[in-house]
């Protein structure tokens, strides 16, 4: 996986800091994540959900909403309309620059901005929102002690993770004339709606009120023991690969992978590792890497593991085909390098056998095709008792 940093116009013609994550093949397609309000593409809820995502082949742009984390201009000077605008400007940088997105998520109140555009974007397979708000202006309801302040300045400010915020009235109005129950029901997309049944601050009424008011095909999922801004470890990774697995279903790849039979191996780099790579056989990918000790980032087998999985891989197949008309119950084999072409195995079985099945099933196991290609090696099997 590699992330890389981008610069991109917002709705206004101001700079956006944005992040791609990449899997480390070719992406089979584009997607967009709008952060939580008053958040950043670098809280939990936007980066680890992206960077979960390059697992299903997806590439993701995330990006800073005007006046928040590294974009340009001032968070007192935009509105939610605004937000939604840049979203759409967003998806005209990526297809522009890379490809059409075919997947828009959103969090929080980027979930309600998300919905609110995908009614018009055309490249979009799917749709998915976490903790996402039915009223956008739900948002600012924890703030309400301060709403005097802004009929009478015209603004207020308040405290967000240690930061200070504007919210004028221009941004209020602008909720105010948002009305969900008019643009909800004009989303032609599939949607998936992630929610936490405990979620404190948008609470799981949330979600059905969106679900209610959608169109099928849609899934409502519970997100259990998880909080609002997903920063419990996992709980981000948990939701992309819920977003991720319901996807598939519904993105047209952009990219398709070599086709790759039995009788061969691929392997290409993966995008963004020193030493990773990518290895496909049988039209499947596997991820390889060096150790670290050796200058890699042990993401995946190493060389010498793939060659030591194929060994085990045969002689558990070789035993388990020679021992189908036996009581054989369960089989375990491990190999461990014990020098640079020597090995060492161990074999355990379990079920009624006798001495005589017993060593007939070990000797099996010394004859595949895999020994045979290997033809110098050393390999040892010792008694696994």
């Amino acid at each position: 996986m590699q992330s890389v940093n981008v610069k991109l116009p917002s709705s206004r013609g101001t700079e956006m800091a944005g992040t791609i994550d990449f899997p480390d093949s070719p992406p089979i397609a584009y997607a967009i994540f709008a952060h939580c309000f008053a958040g950043s593409r670098h809280t939990p809820g936007a980066a680890r959900t992206a960077k979960q995502l390059t697992e299903f082949g997806i590439a993701t742009l995330r990006f800073d909403f005007p006046g928040l984390g590294q974009s340009a201009g001032e968070f007192g000077d935009t509105t939610f309309s605004q937000n939604v605008d840049d979203i759409h400007a967003a998806a005209a940088w990526l297809t522009e620059s890379y490809s059409a997105p075919q997947l828009l998520m959103g969090h929080s109140l980027g979930g309600a901005a998300a919905l609110k555009a995908a009614t018009t974007m055309k490249s979009l397979k799917a749709v998915a929102t976490i903790g996402a708000p039915f009223d956008p202006a739900h948002s600012v309801l924890h703030y309400a002690d301060k709403i005097g302040e802004v009929d009478a300045n015209g603004e207020v400010e308040v405290t967000l993770g240690g930061r200070g915020l504007i919210i004028s009235r221009k941004f209020l109005e602008d909720l105010a004339d948002t009305n969900p129950e008019e643009y909800l029901p004009k989303l032609r997309k599939p949607l998936m709606v992630l929610h936490s049944p405990i979620d404190q601050t948008v609470g799981i009424d949330n979600a059905q009120n969106i679900f209610l008011l959608t169109r099928y095909p849609k899934s409502l999922v519970s997100l259990d023991k998880t909080d609002h801004l997903l920063t419990k470890q996992g709980t981000a990774a948990r939701a992309a690969d819920l977003i991720g697995a319901w996807a598939e279903q519904f993105i047209v790849p952009d990219y398709r992978p070599e086709e790759v039979g039995t009788d061969a191996a691929v392997a290409q780099p993966a995008t963004g590792t020193k030493f990773g790579v990518v290895v496909r056989h049988n039209d499947h990918n596997l991820s390889a890497d060096r150790t670290k000790k050796n200058g890699g980032k042990g993401k995946g087998f190493t060389a010498e593991g793939l060659v030591m999985s194929a060994l085990a891989t045969a002689a558990t197949q070789a035993i388990k085909d020679a021992g189908k008309r036996l009581a054989l119950d369960d089989v375990h084999v491990s190999i461990t390098q014990t020098g640079p072409a020597s090995f060492e195995r161990r074999i355990e079985l379990a079920g009624k056998l006798s001495a005589e099945e017993q060593s007939a099933l070990r000797s099996a196991a010394k004859d595949t095709d895999v020994e045979r290609m290997l033809g110098n090696v050393t390999i040892v099997d010792v008694d696994a008792h």
